[in-house]
């Protein structure tokens, strides 16, 4: 029998229990303790013989704390932590108050009937059950459930008010537990990020050599997520030989940063040494095959020039093709010769020439260049986006073919984010241009 009890006068005790629960919650952020809590305060301010603290789960039915992976339990004064199995706690109830979100009190449960006792946390002799869901303004995350099978003891409904209000204050307080949280997660993860772009920023290039006046070259990259898996760089091969490097590591974040360091590092060292670039694509790939998880690979182009001649040997592995800018037109060249670097062992690439006349860039680019999208296009249905893509990549860089590098660069860049426009580019755009100013010299280049 569901009783309708008048209430009874706000005790004294009442009130200091009310006050200590919501202090106690004010400024707690950590899930169990807050659930302890709310069990040993609310159960002492109504001298409840046991209760239970049991969360909503994706399904619609309960389950146990995530944190912990326990109920929370209170029996007789004593916090204890019980398997979701030994719960026995009457469906009934729970899921009326779960879905409807009510605050039940039943008196005499047993001999009412309304309660099947097989199903009641002690399962013989329950005097009175008391329930009340632990609310948020939009969302129900759980119940509180007390019972007693003392036979004199039945709960009353100052001890239903002292349960609703905890259930409320708990909500809110293990809301703001999650909200905590969350914010401490992604406050680790802006960490995470900024410490991948520092690892990052370290050692792309940003020092560019100005002590020779037979070229200039200047790179750069925009992550789109602050951290990318762009990169570039640049290298003295000997006293007439420089080459430039770019590429991008399949992924995001920490791990493709990581990633880009240790290919930089590789590069530089096989660089110094090696008979070609191909030789360099060939070295590169073992060792990112060699490590290499959750297929991670990386596309990476590689060009040397004589400074001497302007005579350049390049190769590419799975990256676009370069650009050589003059006068007269922008032309592709180095096109690739193989995959990606880190996919499979034992692959080679082929090393492909040409010349530069003095006054012509060789620009690398990635694919956040030419696959930017327009942000203004309205994309009809079962349509495409409209990207960038090399035509209009070609004629920025005709339009400024006589800029110095940096100059150049920051052209393209500027007009990608005109054709991207309200909206960024969705992908890292990086870049990376040399310009040969030449010498006269008709000398023969030395090996690549």
């Amino acid at each position: 029998r569901e009783q309708e009890l008048p209430p009874s006068a706000v005790t004294k005790e009442f009130l200091e229990a009310a006050y200590t629960l919501m202090n106690a919650l004010a400024s707690n952020f950590n899930t169990c303790e807050l659930v302890n809590r709310i069990l040993k305060i609310t159960t002492d301010g109504i001298r409840a013989q046991r209760g239970a603290v049991l969360f909503a789960g994706s399904d619609g039915g309960l389950v146990p704390c995530a944190d912990c992976g326990n109920v929370h339990v209170i029996r007789n004064g004593v916090i204890q932590a019980s398997d979701l199995e030994a719960i026995d706690i009457s469906n009934t109830v729970a899921q009326r108050v779960l879905k409807n979100g009510e605050n039940v009190l039943f008196q005499s449960a047993l001999t009412d009937g309304v309660v099947d006792s097989s199903a009641s946390i002690s399962a013989l002799n329950l005097t009175s059950i008391l329930c009340v869901p632990i609310r948020t303004q939009n969302n129900i995350l759980g119940i509180l459930y007390i019972d007693t099978n003392i036979a004199d003891h039945k709960y009353t409904q100052d001890d239903l008010l002292l349960a609703t209000a905890a259930g409320n204050s708990a909500g809110v307080a293990l809301q703001n537990a999650r909200n905590h949280r969350a914010l401490l997660e992604k406050q680790r993860i802006e960490q995470d990020i900024e410490a991948a772009w520092t690892i990052q920023e370290g050692f792309l290039v940003s020092d560019w050599p100005k002590d020779d006046p037979r070229f200039e070259v200047y790179g750069t990259t925009q992550p789109a997520k602050v951290v990318g898996g762009d990169f570039y760089d640049f290298a003295r091969i000997d006293d007439d030989r420089v080459g430039m490097l770019i590429g991008d590591v399949s992924g995001k974040g920490m791990s493709a940063a990581l990633t880009m360091a240790q290919l930089l590092a590789e590069f530089r060292l096989y660089a110094a040494g090696a008979e070609s670039p191909a030789e360099v694509l060939r070295n590169l790939n073992e060792r990112l095959v060699t490590r290499s998880r959750r297929g991670l690979f990386c596309t990476v182009s590689l060009v040397a020039i004589d400074l001497r001649t302007g005579r350049f040997v390049g190769a590419s592995a799975g990256h676009h093709p370069m650009l050589l800018v003059s006068e007269s037109g922008v032309a592709t060249t180095l096109e690739a010769s193989g995959p990606p670097i880190g996919i499979l062992p034992g692959i080679s690439w082929e090393d492909l020439k040409g010349t530069a006349g003095p006054g012509d860039t060789l620009l690398f680019y990635t694919d956040g260049i030419v696959e930017a999208r327009a942000g203004t296009t309205v994309v009809p249905t079962g349509g495409s986006t409209v990207e960038y893509e090399i035509d209009n990549l070609k004629a920025a860089v005709h339009a400024n073919h006589g800029s110095d590098p940096r100059q150049l660069v920051d052209a393209v860049i500027r007009d990608v984010h005109q054709f991207c426009s309200p909206l960024p580019p969705h992908d890292d755009c990086t870049m990376i241009a040399l310009k040969y100013r030449g010498n006269g010299s008709a000398e023969e280049p030395r090996s690549w």
